[in-house]
This record gives C-alpha cells, structure tokens and sequence, in this order.
C-alpha cells in the first residue's frame, strides 16, 4: 500500500503537499524546504519492512537484501520517469540517490534483526 501512495504523491500535478487537505500546513513547508529528503522518507519505512516480506522469506539474508534493493529502485525510477508526463514535476536523479539512501536506512536494522534472530534460531 505504502508503494501505492509513492506513485500517487509522486505523480500528483503540483508537488507541493502542503495544498492537500489530509496533510498539515506545516508538513507541506517542511517537504517544500527538503525535496529530495522527502523522497527518502517513505523508502525508510519500505526498505524496512522490504526483507520480512512473505515474498522474500524463504530466500538468505543477502538475497533479501538485494531482491529488495532492486525492487525499490524499480520503484523509485518508476516514479521519477512518470514526472516527466507532468509539466510541473520533473525528473530528478537526486531523488533516485535519496529513494536508495532512504531505502539502505530503513534496510540495516531489518536486516541486523533478521541475523540475530537466525543466530539465536542455531544456538
């Protein structure tokens, strides 16, 4: 769902949040101020949550972390390709670097979590 809401922010016609009813006035200027930093907000969560998908489970750490690597910057290119259909967004390679260092973020304690509990499963 999380993936969803990307393209669809990532997608709207104006970039500026803050003009949308669900989010506060104070959230639109802080996105405003940090554009590329706000590309690697949700990607946290996702590069999070990424290696303890069912999807991913039956495979090793690093395959996980790989397999969720790529997914996410499939994820995020696809994003930054869209905006080029809109003519107040545009594509931005910064937002691709922010989406994967967002994304390695969110990884590192899964995957950390992932290892001690295999660890404690062999003892």
């Amino acid at each position: 769902m999380l993936m969803i809401f990307v393209l669809i922010f990532s997608w709207l016609p104006n970039p500026d949040i803050g003009l949308l009813p669900i989010f506060p006035h104070w959230l639109g200027e802080w996105t405003n101020k940090n554009k590329n930093l706000r590309t690697a907000v949700p990607f946290v969560f996702l590069g999070f949550i990424g290696p303890f998908l069912p999807l991913f489970s039956n495979k090793s750490i690093w395959t996980r972390a790989m397999l969720v690597l790529v997914s996410l910057l499939f994820l995020v290119s696809m994003a930054e390709v869209g905006q080029l259909l809109l003519p107040r967004r545009h594509f931005d390679w910064g937002d691709i670097g922010w989406g994967m260092a967002g994304t390695l973020l969110g990884m590192l304690p899964a995957l950390a979590i992932q290892q001690l509990v295999l660890k404690k499963k062999t003892l």
